[in-house]
């Protein structure tokens, strides 16, 4: 069958990805966004957005006291998950703001 190929797993298709993404010295603020909602998880990300990352420190905007003690508590576990998909030296720590985003 010409023309036709065979669809590539989707394990293999987000392993390619993400090395894609490791080797990349830039990181867009979609990748930040969308690693941020992987590992923050939904109704985290509804009320905190990436805001910046620079010298590898993620500042992240919270829309609340009770959100921003909720991802306080967190932060060991997101930083770890952020570390593993971004590369450890990409992201070094991790600042929570109370703001508008």
């Amino acid at each position: 069958m010409e023309g036709k190929r065979r669809a590539a797993p989707i394990g293999e298709i987000l392993k390619s990805v993400f090395a894609g993404l490791e080797s990349r010295n830039d990181l867009t603020k979609e990748d930040v966004e969308f690693f941020w909602k992987e590992w923050a998880g939904e109704d985290a990300f509804k009320h905190s957005k990436p805001t910046g990352l620079r010298k590898g420190v993620l500042t992240i905007r919270v829309d609340s006291s009770v959100w921003l003690q909720e991802l306080v508590m967190k932060k060991r576990q997101l930083l770890k998950g952020l570390k593993t998909r971004l590369g450890k030296d990409r992201i070094t720590e991790i600042h929570f703001k109370i703001g508008e985003f």
